[in-house]
């Protein structure tokens, strides 16, 4: 059976390669990169499933918010448009605030972890992930909550 196949979208080239080779060492799954919205797109027609089956190879896509021309937040936005939930995304940015944790939890995000990241809080979500729907559908609920609780705390500022 193939491994699942992950996509790895920031425009920090080092950040990315890092986080594939890392998730590649794991020999559970398989990881590919991409420096830009473009070139994620790119991956993500290129990886579509023929033959009228639906879907994309790519399972998961590791998304950074802020890169050049199209936003990770956009690129949130097409995926959504262009492939439904089928592709779990989560974030993991440098940036964090109101307005990015509201449209990243609108486009139902598995996870929002800021960098600098511990390999295994990116490998916990990964392996969270691919435990099945009922697994992913509380990651959805629980970065909701805490999306809920980080809103309480800048309200209070």
């Amino acid at each position: 059976m193939d491994k699942p196949l992950i996509m790895v979208v920031d425009d920090d080239k080092t950040v990315s390669d890092s986080i594939a080779e890392l998730i590649n060492s794991t020999n559970e799954y398989r990881a590919i990169t991409a420096y830009s919205a473009k070139e994620a797109l790119e991956q993500l027609s290129k990886n579509k499933v023929l033959l009228g089956l639906g879907g994309n190879r790519i399972k998961l896509v590791i998304l950074d918010i802020k890169m050049p021309e199209i936003s990770g937040l956009q690129l949130l936005e097409m995926i959504r448009k262009d492939y439904g939930e089928d592709i779990g995304i989560f974030m993991l940015t440098a940036y964090e605030d109101e307005e990015k944790w509201d449209k990243a939890t609108d486009g139902f995000v598995v996870n929002y972890i800021r960098k600098p990241y511990k390999d295994e809080e990116v490998l916990n979500t990964i392996k969270r992930y691919f435990k099945g729907m009922q697994e992913q559908g509380k990651m959805v609920l629980e970065t909701f909550e805490r999306h809920i609780e980080k809103r309480e705390e800048w309200n209070k500022k």
